[in-house]
């Protein structure tokens, strides 16, 4: 689901209308993203953490552009500050200030905000649709990135030539709005991550699942910890004989 989504967006046809995304994405969240964090710029700086929230955003979408035509095509550099130059070790500088927690917070903002819109229009016989799925993303070559997150192991030992991160997304069935997501290192399996997403799910849902997650103990804890909360996975009947409810 998500890796199929991700190529859909690196090869958009037309620029992305930023207008737009400013109207679902308002100044205010961004603002409050950074105080909560407390990494709101407090010096004058002419690419302030506001701004490189924004340019992370577009790097995550221009996948293909460099740092540099992304910060002049979008104006991310504050004008009344022109006198001074934004290197590309700046842009660096100015991404680490910022860090992911600023991120990570607007994330689950957005994505509350967004599917409580419209979910009420959505409902299948007064449930919530969700779907849940995992995927790998391979990760840019460097020391870092290999310690951090790992990487395959073929059977004859080679290591693969890229880092990768495992990651599970929760989406909404139907407008597909990710709900919310693990990711973390290559050995951390999937049901790994599903476990810390089931606090995710609400009640009144059915959640579909691929046959990777047909774990008891993962799919007793989504329907007992919870009202009204079903699921949907592939499985030979057989094996649904367990002791929780199966729907």
């Amino acid at each position: 689901m998500l890796s199929d989504a991700i190529p859909l967006v690196i090869d958009l046809p037309n620029p992305l209308e930023w207008s737009r995304l400013g109207e679902h994405l308002p100044y205010e969240w961004v603002e409050a993203a950074l105080v909560a964090n407390d990494k709101a710029t407090i010096r004058s700086r002419r690419l302030p953490a506001q701004q490189v929230v924004w340019l992370v955003i577009a790097l995550a979408i221009y996948r293909h552009r460099s740092v540099k035509d992304i910060v002049d095509s979008l104006d991310l550099a504050l004008p009344e500050l022109a006198d001074r130059c934004i290197t590309s070790s700046a842009t660096t500088q100015a991404r680490q200030r910022l860090g992911s927690e600023p991120l990570e917070w607007l994330f689950h903002k957005s994505s509350r905000q967004w599917i409580a819109h419209d979910e009420a229009h959505y409902l299948f016989k007064g449930l919530h649709l969700l779907a849940m799925d995992g995927t790998t993303l391979r990760l840019a070559d460097s020391p870092d990135n290999r310690e951090h997150f790992g990487s395959q192991i073929y059977p004859n030992n080679k290591v693969a030539s890229y880092p990768q991160a495992r990651g599970v997304t929760l989406m909404m069935m139907e407008t597909q709005l990710i709900r919310d997501a693990r990711f973390g290192r290559y050995d951390i399996s999937e049901t790994t991550h599903a476990h810390s997403l089931l606090e995710s799910i609400p009640d009144d849902s059915l959640t579909v699942f691929d046959r990777g997650f047909l774990s008891a103990q993962l799919l007793c804890n989504l329907v007992n910890h919870g009202t009204n909360r079903h699921f949907l996975v592939p499985a030979k009947s057989p094996r649904c004989q367990n002791s929780c409810r199966v729907t």
